[in-house]
């Protein structure tokens, strides 16, 4: 289950309605300096309408926007905002994949105290490494419904020169809609919890419904920047009669670019993926679409008129970001091995005795008794190779906060070629992962299936 020539993430099983509405982020209209962005994200009520047949949706948004606003800046650039919580719970704000201060990282309880309702908090950074990024809350007791009621953002931190003229962005969502068409109450429900997770009855993408058709010149390529916020579901694309490149995972060029196996792309709950379409012949139509029951299409790209100019005889590699190591020296490696343990059995749900906060447990311990005790402490500079076992019958999924680590080869004289924060582990496997501990701090690593992640399946480790 790697993201490689041969094979990304490939795991999924699912049934949902799907639909799919791009949003176009042209460069002349974007955003060009940190003025141009939103001083304030107000996180709290707002109304919305999925398609005209629809009732209005009663949700949890940023700034009334669903999802939250596209921020965008260039590398280096400081964004500087503030965050109002307007909710009747208290909140935070992560940003998945970025590589910044451990103070900003947003997990509350470890980095910085949770946001009450009422009250704001200051939050500023230095992007310095550029890509696509998720922002979202991570209370841990309250992460699943907050963001399963609609709060989630992208972050893009444009290169200084921009490889792609033609960039997407692409917002990945399930949502469990229940009676009168709202959001489907009874979280921390035993079966969302101590199971699979929270999986929604309809699959969205930028908080639309609609399919979407492009024209494009042919042989012109797009850069789509695709990022998986669900819950809980792991969510499969299949390019049919179009040329596609991966460029980009969990927010760090890959080595090259390369296409997906058998036209097949999967993003675990939380991963993100850059990829590059190429407009087809003049007349032809490609099309993505999540590989749901027989397939639904999601995006059609038409090729139209003259082909487009200068384009070059093989897709851009994305310049890496500077933060990453060029090595990692796996014999000089301090190894630790985390199991992931607990769950629920399907038969006994309702078991009343059991803590709705222990029902996880990451290296033993589940988050609510490991405030004191990390899963280990290394000084910074430290290579870590990470074992994680995951015996359970479920797929698990783990983003590691603060760091990006390389997949080991099962005979550990290797890895793949690309750099992940956001880890699949398949059901009876351990995966490996090694990493440079560069940035210092108290880091999360934690359930990306969210509706674990208040239930116990998360750990923290420190470097020095």
């Amino acid at each position: 289950m790697t993201l490689t020539r041969r094979r990304l993430l490939a795991t999924f099983t699912a049934t949902a309605a799907a639909s799919l509405a791009p949003m176009r982020v042209s460069r002349a209209q974007s955003p060009s300096s940190p003025p141009g962005l939103p001083p304030e994200l107000r996180a709290g009520d707002s109304t919305h309408t999925l398609a005209p047949d629809k009732p209005a949706l009663r949700l949890w948004t940023y700034n009334d926007t669903f999802p939250g606003p596209l921020l965008r800046l260039k590398r280096d650039d400081v964004l500087s905002l503030k965050l109002r919580n307007a909710l009747p719970q208290p909140t935070s704000l992560h940003w998945a994949g970025l590589r910044i201060a451990n103070a900003m990282d947003g997990v509350a309880g470890l980095t910085r105290d949770a946001l009450a309702p009422g009250e704001t908090q200051d939050i500023a950074f230095t992007a310095r490494e550029a890509g696509t990024f998720v922002y979202r809350p991570l209370v841990p007791a309250h992460a699943a419904e907050q963001t399963e009621r609609g709060l989630s953002g992208i972050l893009v931190v444009d290169e200084e020169t921009p490889p792609y003229a033609d960039d997407f962005v692409l917002v990945l969502d399930d949502i469990a809609l229940g009676e009168g068409g709202q959001v489907r109450d009874g979280f921390g429900a035993p079966a969302d919890i101590g199971l699979a997770g929270r999986l929604g009855n309809r699959l969205l993408i930028n908080g639309g419904t609609a399919p979407a058709a492009l024209k494009r010149p042919p042989g012109q390529q797009l850069r789509v920047r695709i990022a998986n916020v669900s819950n809980a579901r792991p969510l499969t694309l299949g390019f049919e009669d179009i040329a596609v490149h991966i460029v980009a995972a969990d927010s760090q060029p890959v080595d090259d670019p390369f296409p997906p196996s058998q036209n097949r792309l999967t993003l675990a709950p939380g991963s993100r993926a850059d990829i590059v379409l190429t407009a087809p012949a003049d007349g032809a139509t490609g099309t993505v679409a999540a590989q749901i029951g027989s397939g639904l299409a999601l995006l059609r790209l038409t090729g139209e008129g003259r082909p487009a100019a200068n384009v070059p005889a093989a897709v851009t590699a994305l310049a890496p970001n500077p933060l990453l190591p060029a090595d990692i020296d796996l014999a000089a490696a301090r190894r630790f091995d985390i199991a992931i343990g607990g769950g629920l059995d399907p038969q006994k749900l309702e078991d009343r005795a059991t803590d709705s906060a222990r029902v996880w447990r990451l290296g033993g311990m589940s988050w609510t008794d490991a405030r004191e005790r990390p899963l280990f402490s290394v000084r910074r500079g430290t290579p870590v190779v990470l074992s994680l076992e995951n015996p359970t019958p479920f797929l698990q999924v783990l983003h590691l906060h603060g760091h990006h680590a390389r997949q080991l080869h099962r005979l550990d004289d290797g890895w793949e070629p690309y750099w992940l924060d956001t880890i699949a582990i398949p059901p009876a496997q351990t995966v490996r992962i090694a990493f440079v501990a560069d940035n210092p701090g108290r880091w999360m690593i934690g359930s990306a299936i969210l509706d674990r992640l208040g239930a116990g399946l998360a750990g923290w480790f420190e470097v020095t």
